[in-house]
């Protein structure tokens, strides 16, 4: 068993209202809303699965999200409702505690991110760690970054502030569920905050502080496409109608 949890809560803050009207995860593209992307794009893990999603109750009043979500995994998903914004991804995320704080594994994925390589490699990558992070190639300090050492292990994270040219691309994970809760709280508790917010990628120093074992699985740039842009979905269809 794995929890997949995906924080869904978040502002368009590129996406203008007029030409984007529904929340992010209904924008559709290729034939499907942005969420079924997302959700199919983990098919290929031969675990059995529990989605979790972080949303705001506002989105599920005027545009149903919460009746979407149990469609496309057919009543099984565990929803979050959020009445306002959180201080951040990982206060979200902190949000979902009831159901991650246990020896269960645990992803924490971005809701607009696609990722052209078998996850189950991933995990099966990660199974014998503490926790790991799919990284790609960066410099732009609008990711989180991560140092390795020379046995390719993370002992250093970074929030906005390029620290190599490893990028985090927004997918982690945690052989148990509860080391992250218990890392993200000690992260907040020092207020390793970033412009006022509490990311996840700081979440991961507090690990290592604790000695626990952090891997990389690096992938190509062209294997991961990101959607944080309405000209990043543009860039998207244009390249899989080819």
């Amino acid at each position: 068993m794995i929890n997949i949890l995906i924080p869904l809560a978040g502002k368009n803050h590129f996406f203008p209202e007029l030409e984007y009207p529904f929340p992010k995860p209904l924008i559709e593209f290729n034939g499907k809303t942005m969420i079924e992307h997302i959700i199919d794009n983990f098919s290929s893990l031969k675990e059995e699965k529990q989605f979790i999603f972080i949303v705001n109750r506002d989105d599920c009043k005027k545009y149903h999200l919460d009746n979407v979500l149990n469609i496309l995994t057919n009543n099984t998903c565990k929803i979050i409702k959020l009445e306002k914004e959180t201080k951040g991804a990982a206060c979200s995320v902190m949000m979902a505690v009831e159901y991650i704080d246990n020896d269960t594994s645990l992803i924490i994925s971005n809701a607009d991110q696609l990722f052209d390589i078998s996850l189950n490699e991933v995990i099966n990558k990660f199974n014998n760690t503490d926790a790991g992070v799919i990284t790609f190639e960066s410099i732009h300090p609008r990711w989180s970054y991560v140092r390795i050492n020379n046995e390719y292990k993370v002992i250093e994270t970074a929030e906005k502030r390029p620290i190599s040219k490893l990028a985090i691309a927004g997918f982690y994970y945690f052989k148990k569920g509860k080391n992250f809760i218990r890392a993200a709280s000690k992260m907040i508790k020092k207020d390793a905050s970033v412009n006022g917010l509490y990311y996840l990628a700081p979440c991961l120093n507090e690990l290592i502080l604790e000695n626990k074992t952090i891997n990389i699985f690096k992938i190509e740039n062209n294997k991961y496409h990101t959607f944080y842009t309405p000209q990043k979905i543009k860039e998207y269809e244009r390249l899989i109608s080819c």
